[in-house]
């Protein structure tokens, strides 16, 4: 009798022992939930990004466009883009110039990605200068000639410039081309938020013809 009495209670007590542990296990919902903040997305915590517009957020050099190489020419200035802009430092004071291109190790004449441009009637962009000076602008056709110049104004603080492009090409070998005669050695121009607009006025972007 009291092996039987002995028994029961040990298991009894073995039930309530199960029973306590089984409460104090996490279930799987909770377990899946341990690594995500209240009402935070799973996806975002893992790096994944939510950002599918397909504008460039990455670099304040363009407002909506992918973004394009950068060539100089002859070594006649350095560029260093920045969180804020892109800045240009002039090396050579009789002339400097660069291309917004697609590549800028590959020539026009090397079986070069060119860009449609025929869709785009101005081009804004925000610039400045360390002191003030006058800079050029102009097209880059098939042959990477420069087209339509147009001389732009700079003061030491950003405003916003307008050029207006005359009978843009198809197949031109950049977006834009940026230079100047005269300036001091050591200016430094900056240039950001690079907008490309249609006849409407309406924000667009090239297109590239791989």
């Amino acid at each position: 009798m009291k092996k039987s009495l002995k028994l029961l209670a040990a298991l009894g007590m073995l039930s309530m022992l199960i029973s306590v542990v089984a409460c104090d296990m996490p279930t799987e919902e909770q377990l899946l939930g341990a690594t995500t903040k209240e009402g935070e997305d799973a996806g975002a915590s893992s790096g994944e990004s939510s950002n599918s517009s397909g504008s460039n957020s990455s670099s304040p050099i363009w407002s909506t466009f992918e973004g394009a190489d950068m060539q100089i020419w002859v070594d006649t200035a350095t560029l260093t883009p920045t969180a804020d802009c892109l800045e240009i430092k002039v090396k050579n004071s009789e002339w400097w110039g660069m291309c917004f291109c697609n590549k800028a190790d590959v020539g026009a004449d090397e079986g070069a990605v060119t860009f449609n441009m025929t869709g785009i009637k101005t081009i804004t962009f925000d610039a400045k200068a360390s002191s003030p000076v006058t800079i050029w602008v102009s097209q880059s056709d098939a042959n990477a000639e420069k087209q339509n110049v147009k001389n732009v104004s700079l003061t030491t603080t950003f405003e916003t410039k307008t050029y207006t492009l005359q009978n843009p090409g198809n197949r031109d070998y950049g977006v834009l081309d940026i230079g100047g005669d005269n300036n001091p050695f050591g200016t430094i121009i900056s240039i950001k938020n690079i907008k490309f607009l249609d006849e409407a006025g309406n924000e667009t972007v090239p297109s590239r013809n791989e």
